[in-house]
């Protein structure tokens, strides 16, 4: 029969090619136990290596031997040369149409025929394109497709995953003859199959004009340059598929920053709406303290705005510097009043800002009833410090003045309550100090709840 995959187990041929490319030539190497790396169950490799003097002799004692010995040493040279070459090439390849291209044309080299060509199986339609070739007509590749069942060659490749071989595919009665094939006069071919990751992801055909007999060191040439292709395609899938994780990972990234300095756009903008509505309702009061009293929620308010702008500075982590936010505060009240100074000294640790607004507003009540009454006759000033124990993992922020020292609670005032409020809001404590002037507040707070 014509068609079909080679079967019969030929000692010369595969032994000169197993010992020529698949071992190096060396009469003291050691015989092997293992299989030689043909995974086809069509193709017999003499599982010991021989020595090159047993070479000779092998390919002497073969009666079915046609071709010279030289001739068949020279063609195992050859083609051990081609792969080594091509897997190099292989390995170094970036762009997939490209080494379909060079594949082809090295099968074609390999063999001394014309005409290749690299069939792809596409899933979703159930056909195989072919996807590179050399030596046919233009509108080939990229647009010929042939049926995946047995009945075309490349169909029983990619079904068995074994390689086909046609010898005389015009009067083959089990392999259609493909239109494409008859207009080029293709008598022969050998369709062998590409693997990648464990799956036939196509093949890989060579065909000639000429009746030709393709030997089993043929096949195994074409086979292990399939072998390669399809260990580069892998890579190559696997290198795509991780660009798109990262370029879909960078995309989200972008997208988040995008909705975050939008969010805080809209948020800035529903602060400057909420101040604008405070101060027209402050300008209709009458009595100081209710003036007073809209005040004071306008500072909390800006302290809150503050965050947010503190936010909008570093979109992308989605935390505040508490360092940086308490200097922005203590820059607002340095003009508050004059001769009274507001120093900070903040280290810098990041917090989310669930956590450091409540501290932003504890520094606003402090740092503003300070200023307002800790001086009541003369200059001073307020510190302001923010530390962080490591070790702890603990953070402590204290506000302290210089002035006259904190009095009784005045009627009507919940400074020092909120102060303890927001402080729990954090899990913190609140210690309160009177040295012999001035007064000292300590918050201590874990920095990760």
């Amino acid at each position: 029969m014509s068609v079909g995959v080679i079967g019969q187990p030929c000692l010369t041929t595969a032994s000169v090619f197993h010992t020529l490319f698949l071992n190096p030539i060396d009469s003291t190497c050691p015989a092997s136990n293992t299989d030689p790396p043909f995974e086809s169950a069509v193709i017999r490799i003499a599982a010991e290596p021989l020595a090159l003097a047993q070479v000779y002799d092998a390919m002497a004692e073969d009666p079915k031997s046609t071709q010279d010995d030289g001739a068949v040493l020279v063609r195992v040279l050859r083609y051990q040369a081609i792969l080594t070459d091509y897997s190099r090439l292989a390995a170094e390849a970036k762009e997939l149409g490209r080494l379909l291209h060079l594949t082809c044309v090295q099968a074609a080299r390999g063999i001394g025929i014309k005409r290749a060509k690299i069939m792809r199986y596409r899933p979703t339609m159930g056909d195989m394109l072919v996807e590179a070739g050399v030596g046919w007509r233009p509108g080939v590749v990229g647009h010929v497709k042939t049926a995946t069942d047995v009945g075309e060659a490349p169909g029983r490749a990619f079904q068995t995953r074994q390689p086909v071989v046609t010898e005389d595919l015009p009067n083959d009665p089990e392999i259609r003859y493909h239109p494409v094939l008859a207009e080029h006069g293709i008598i022969s071919a050998v369709n062998v199959p590409i693997a990648v990751d464990g799956v036939v992801w196509g093949t890989l055909e060579v065909d000639s004009e000429t009746p030709r007999h393709f030997s089993e060191i043929d096949v195994q040439f074409l086979t292990a340059m399939g072998n390669i292709l399809g260990m580069a395609v892998q890579r190559m899938l696997q290198d795509r598929h991780v660009e798109a994780i990262a370029k879909k990972a960078i995309a989200e990234v972008e997208q988040q920053k995008t909705l975050m300095r939008e969010l805080l756009h809209r948020d800035k903008n529903d602060f400057q709406l909420i101040m604008a509505l405070l101060v027209t309702q402050m300008s209709k009061q009458l009595g100081p303290d209710v003036k007073q009293a809209f005040r004071h929620v306008a500072d909390r308010v800006a302290a809150i705005s503050m965050a947010h702008d503190q936010l909008s500075i570093r979109p992308e982590t989605g935390t505040i510097d508490m360092g940086d936010y308490l200097q922005a505060l203590c820059g607002n009240f340095a003009h508050r009043r004059e001769g009274v100074q507001v120093e900070a000294r903040c280290e810098h640790a990041e917090l989310v800002r669930e956590r450091a607004v409540p501290l932003g507003l504890i520094t606003n009540e402090l740092v503003t009833n300070a200023v307002k009454h800790a001086f009541p006759s003369g200059p001073g000033t307020v510190r302001v410090e923010f530390t962080v124990d490591h070790d702890t993992e603990q953070g402590c922020l204290t506000i302290a003045d210089d002035g006259v020292g904190m009095g009784p609670p005045r009627p009507g005032s919940a400074g020092l309550r909120l102060v303890q409020s927001l402080a729990a809001q954090v899990g913190g404590t609140v210690q309160q100090n009177s040295p012999g002037h001035g007064t000292v507040f300590n918050i201590t707070f874990p920095l990760v709840v």
